[in-house]
Parts: C-alpha cells; structure tokens; sequence
C-alpha cells in the first residue's frame, strides 16, 4: 500500500513500535494530572519547540483538532477579523468564525497569484498558509508583509498541511495551527496551537471564560503541564517519541523542497498530467495538486495498483488530482508513483 493522500497520510514506520511501547509502558492508564503525565507533556512540548523552531516565549497547546483551534481563536483571541483565502479551508474558517463571532471581512484572492496584502491596520488577519484544497502556499515574504503592515492585530495561521515540513519563522505569526495526521506522519485525533505572548496578552484583555476550550483555561492547565479534559494521551507519547528520533525542520523542510520540486518536474514533462497551479512561487511544497484529462481513469489504475492519491476537493473535485508529500513517505513510493504514471501516460 502507498499512500499520497493529503491527511491522513502515511505514518512513520517507527509509530508501530512506538504504539506498542506506550502499551506496555502504561502511561496509557494514567490520570492526566499524575506526575508521570506530567512529565510526558512537559518534555513533548520541550522537543516540539526544539524540533520546529519555536521561540521559547511562545506556548504550545494540545487539542482535539485543528478545526476546535479556529473555535479558540474566534471565542478567546479574536477582535475584528480579515481573513486572506483562495481555498475551501480558508473559506470555511472565515465561515465558521463568523458564526461565533457574528461578523467577519473576507479578501479572496486568485490560485495563480500571490496574496495581494493590504495594510490591515487594527485588524486581526488570518490565513491559510498551505492551502490543502489546491495546493497553494504563501511564502515567508508574504507572511512576513503580512506581520509587517499587520500593526495593531494579531497573525492568525493555519498551518495544518505544513507545519513540520517547512521551515516557518514561527515569530511571524501569533497563532500557528496544525494537527497530528499530515507532516507529522502520526494517526489523526489531535490538534497544535502555538501561540505568542501578544495573543495571550490579548486572550487576557478579552477575559472569555465561558467555554471549556478558553484559551485561559487551556494556559492555566498547561503552565503546570496539566490539560483542562482528558487528552489523547497516546499521541501525545507518539509525538514525543517520534521527535526524538526528527532532524530539525530546517533539514526536514530542504528534502521536501527537492522533492516537490522533482514531483512538478515530472508532472509537467509526463504527459499524463499538469500542475494546477502555473507560479511556481506559488506551489505548496507538501500538498501538489495535479490536472488530468480524466482524473477517475487515473486514480482508478493507480488504486488497483495499490497507490492513494487524494480526489480533489472543492471547485478542482472532478479535474483534479492530489498528492501529498509529506516527511514520513520514503522516496521509494515515489519513485513507485512516477512509474504508473508514466505507464498511464504511454497507453
């Protein structure tokens, strides 16, 4: 089985015996307020600052998901809101924020262009990094214009597809969101919030302290690395058993820069396909989205040849195909991948 589906992806090989370790360890059947819990939590988030370049001022928060972080952010951070999109996850967290909050502004903006930044002045901007729905990124001069003439407001980033993959300067952003099921290889059921001291002060000034998931109730637990409900304790084990053994994201993020970059150069020369997206400065370097003459008649030969690729979603769901690229797939699959194609291509 090889499997290029954008999330849940393909997990690391080591996560088998990692699993079975924290069986037996029984940290598994542990109060998540005993001293061993603890101590699991405090040197997971240890390494994961470590690992990702996190600034050691910036704070780290498990969740369920990365879709519970977007609630988080509307109920305990968020002011007046400008959400950045050209996808359908984009789309959707300004959606649903304006549910909670009643009010949101929306730019949108062209799949082949770079985000057209504007000064935002006292408003909290939020955006989709690594648009899973197209595979579009923005890059770091693009997050960092958007610090830049963000003056007043908070950064807001949803780095689901990408955070462990790529090198972000984290102090660009106050909130960075992701979740355990793409760049870290892991199974799904947890989400990551990284979040600044700007946003904490801000979660402060507001003082909601009307949900379970407040981020002051969240704080509070995690300073004595504790959590506000019974988390999943085994990705919290897996995650820090996994990082253990993970290069920094610097080296990380230079082998899935290579990567994407042979995965585009055969898409464009292989006749079997083409890159949605035309700028290169523009392409996702872990989610590449593909264009096929008949998508099904594609994804159908590579299944019966025990390959996943992702259908695509959205506007693209019947003219597109989507491959993940993430750390955890061996670059043998790929070379597995790249040899259906080109034999779909021939017939």
């Amino acid at each position: 089985m090889y499997n290029f589906y954008p999330g849940p992806s393909r997990l690391y090989a080591s996560v088998k015996d990692f699993a079975a370790e924290a069986f037996e360890s029984g940290i598994l059947e542990k109060n998540h307020r005993s001293a061993d819990f603890m101590q699991l939590l405090e040197e997971c988030i240890r390494l994961f600052k470590d690992r990702l370049n996190i600034p050691p001022s910036y704070k780290v928060f498990f969740t369920s998901s990365a879709t519970e972080c977007w609630e988080i952010c509307a109920q305990s951070f968020l002011n007046d809101s400008l959400f950045y999109y050209n996808g359908a996850f984009g789309e959707k967290w300004k959606v649903y924020t304006e549910r909670i909050t009643g009010q949101t502004e929306g730019r949108a903006f062209d799949i082949q262009e770079n985000l057209p930044v504007e000064p935002s002045g006292a408003k909290d901007v939020c955006m989709v990094v690594n648009e899973t729905s197209n595979g579009t990124a923005l890059s770091s001069a693009v997050i960092q214009k958007i610090r830049e003439e963000t003056k007043d407001g908070l950064v807001m980033i949803d780095a689901v597809s990408s955070l462990g993959a790529v090198d972000y300067d984290i102090s660009q952003g106050d909130i960075w969101i992701s979740s355990s099921q793409k760049c870290l290889g892991l199974p799904p059921g947890m989400g990551i919030m990284v979040v600044s001291p700007a946003a904490l002060v801000r979660a402060r000034e507001k003082n909601d302290r009307r949900y379970y998931n407040s981020a002051l109730f969240i704080e509070d637990n995690f300073d004595c690395f504790q959590t506000p409900y019974t988390p999943n304790i085994l990705a919290i084990y897996l995650l820090k058993r996994l990082l253990e053994s993970l290069e920094n994201v610097r080296v990380t993020a230079e082998r899935i820069s290579r990567r994407a970059g042979d995965i585009y150069r055969f898409l464009e020369s292989s006749g079997v396909g083409e890159p949605l997206i035309h700028q290169p400065e523009v392409r996702s370097s872990t989610v590449i989205a593909a264009r096929a003459e008949d998508v099904r008649k594609v994804m159908g030969g590579l299944s019966e040849n025990g390959v996943t690729v992702g259908k695509g979603y959205g506007r693209w769901r019947d003219t597109t195909f989507r491959i993940a690229n993430f750390p955890a797939i061996p670059d043998e699959d790929f070379v597995v991948l790249s040899g259906l194609l080109r034999n779909f291509a021939s017939q």
